[in-house]
């Protein structure tokens, strides 16, 4: 078996010739009910946007979860119910049916503050990975609107459905969710892969600031694309 490597904020293990594992994990802490919270906010809506992170990632590198390990510093009742629910509306939001579902709670001390760690596995194909090819000239697109904290929209879930149109097409080389560390740092990143640079644009999108729980969906495609997308920004060109 070929050795693990990493892509990203993911981490591919190849299993055999064909197949491949990847694995994607997130964490949120300081978010909840509990006195010691920086931010009140129902568990319910930890859960269901932490474990959209992980799926975001493992399903942009075109993968299936199976498995879905949470690990709760908290108890069970009532936040991690609430966690835990979240997480299965999320499954059942983006059409996924039989993950397996793991993991544990903090039952042996009380605890003043919200914390959650989830891990999500999932499998592809040899030729279901969508790791391309960059050229030059090559555009970035951008799906979403950076948010974190109080301005994440907690009703908002284009995500799947962009994720979805971005992955239907064959011009989409490689599609990365943007979380914490900003647009502009997954834009360079994914340049850098590819052995390139990228050139921002004026797009009136400040790409510098947080996309909290993946709120953005970047997208390298080529240029004969960009048409597919009028209603995504192009923040710049790969050269």
């Amino acid at each position: 078996m070929n050795a693990p490597y990493r892509r990203r904020d993911l981490v591919i293990i190849p299993l055999g010739e064909s197949r491949n594992m990847a694995l994607a994990c997130d964490s949120c802490g300081g978010l909840g009910q509990k006195a010691g919270d920086v931010m009140a906010i129902d568990p319910y809506f930890v859960g269901k946007f932490t474990v959209r992170v992980t799926l975001l990632e493992v399903m942009a590198a075109g993968a299936r979860p199976i498995v879905i390990s949470d690990g709760l510093c908290c108890e069970m009742n009532p936040t991690g119910e609430g966690i835990m629910r979240g997480i299965k509306d999320e499954l059942v939001l983006c059409g996924l049916s039989g993950v397996m579902l793991t993991g544990s709670t903090e039952e042996n001390f009380p605890t003043s503050m919200t914390g959650v760690g989830l891990t999500v596995l999932g499998i592809a194909e040899k030729d279901e990975l969508r790791f391309g090819a960059g050229r030059p000239g090559d555009a970035a697109l951008l799906a979403g609107t950076p948010a974190v904290g109080s301005g994440v929209d907690l009703s908002d879930d284009s995500c799947y459905a962009n994720l979805a149109r971005l992955k239907a097409c064959a011009g989409v080389v490689e599609i990365v969710p943007a979380g914490s560390k900003g647009i502009l740092y997954e834009a360079n990143l994914l340049a850098e892969l590819h052995g390139l640079s990228f050139k921002p644009k004026t797009c009136g999108v400040d790409l510098s600031v947080s996309a909290g729980p993946a709120t953005c969906i970047v997208a390298m495609c080529r240029p004969e694309a960009v048409r597919e997308f009028p209603d995504f920004t192009q923040i710049g060109v790969f050269v």
